[in-house]
């Protein structure tokens, strides 16, 4: 299997893709989070599991930008070329109904806060969750998300790649109690490197 960037370049070359800057450097970060997913995965398996070491996390990648620019495209060449097991690729709503259940099943454990063993259920043999479309349109949704998502990433060690058609700041706008969202915000800011796909071409 060829990498992502050869793959790319190779759509660009048959004329699938016209030459975009902003989805050539999203192309170009992607590749490197897979190298460092990939060396983060090799040097913490088992040995350094049974010595203590703590994986190194790769921080993660948010990609947002205007319906038919590339954003699934890119996703499609990350996931597909990323050479390792632990990776799971899932539409963003699609997940957070799996979330919803999880914690309604924790919760009739009445063992405390459901959020830390949902979060290591869903990190079990995952070491790169990629979502499509993360939108976020609830109250329910938003009220967790920035603590689900720290202890995915800051907890369990996942990271994070997502496509989405807003920016980060755009997300969950007007939306009631925001202000409890916010955190997520910030968190996007802290873990993931932010890059926007607006090119000229609508590839619908």
């Amino acid at each position: 299997m060829t990498g992502l960037i050869a793959r790319y370049e190779a759509l660009v070359a048959a004329g699938e893709l016209r030459a975009d800057a902003e989805q050539a450097a999203a192309a170009e970060r992607l590749e490197a989070l897979q190298r460092e997913i990939e060396s983060a995965t090799a040097s913490g398996g088992l040995l350094g599991r049974l010595l203590g070491r703590k994986r190194s996390v790769p921080r993660g990648v948010y990609i947002w930008g205007g319906v038919g620019r590339g954003k699934s495209m890119l996703m499609d060449l990350f996931h597909s070329s990323l050479k390792i097991t632990e990776k799971r690729r899932v539409h963003f709503h699609a997940f957070m109904l799996e979330v919803h259940a999880l914690l309604r099943e924790e919760r009739k454990k009445e063992a405390g806060d459901p959020i830390p063993p949902v979060a290591a259920t869903i990190a079990r043999d995952l070491r790169c969750l990629a979502f499509d479309e993360m939108v976020v349109n609830n109250s329910a949704d938003a009220m967790i998300m920035s603590r689900l998502f720290t202890a995915l990433i800051v907890d369990e060690g996942v990271t994070i790649v997502t496509t989405s058609n807003r920016a980060p700041q755009d997300l969950y706008k007007n939306g009631l109690n925001r202000e409890h969202f916010l955190p997520f915000i910030d968190l996007i800011g802290q873990e993931l490197d932010v890059m926007a796909l607006n090119g000229p071409v609508d590839y619908r």
